[in-house]
């Protein structure tokens, strides 16, 4: 079964974080792993904050980037975003994260998230399964 991953546990394969393991465990139970494409912008700013702190090599995060767009199926979010700014707009939660329920919505899949805050705002809405990992 595939889900929707979004930026906080896909980041978590690859950092030496304590979710790491649920996160890497939740990869291999939901395949593919599917996300809108800004997914990668989010990945990308959080191992640029790891790397600027001396945390990861520039490398390396790099390719975390690159193993990212090889087992994570991109969608365009632009289908998204009047749906999404609506839910954003409902639930005063940022467009970004709201993208991700809504493609998880459309497809009919379960959102994977380490995130508690999205995962609580998005527990009232109808239609979308929640797997928050880690709990």
């Amino acid at each position: 079964m595939s889900a929707v991953f979004d930026a906080s546990v896909v980041v978590k394969w690859f950092l030496d974080d304590p979710l790491a393991e649920a996160a890497r465990d939740a990869r291999l139970a939901f395949r593919p792993a599917v996300a809108p494409d800004l997914m990668m912008i989010e990945a990308a700013n959080v191992f640029r904050r790891y790397v600027v702190q001396g945390e990861l090599q520039a490398d390396a995060a790099m390719e975390n980037l690159s193993v990212t767009r090889e087992v994570v199926e991109m969608f365009d979010h632009a289908p998204l975003l009047d749906e999404a700014f609506a839910l954003a707009c409902r639930l005063n939660h940022s467009m970004t994260d709201c993208l991700y329920a809504v493609l998880a919505r459309r497809r009919n899949l379960p959102l994977v998230t380490a995130d508690g805050k999205l995962a609580r705002k998005l527990a009232s809405l109808d239609g979308l399964d929640i797997r928050m990992i880690g709990s």
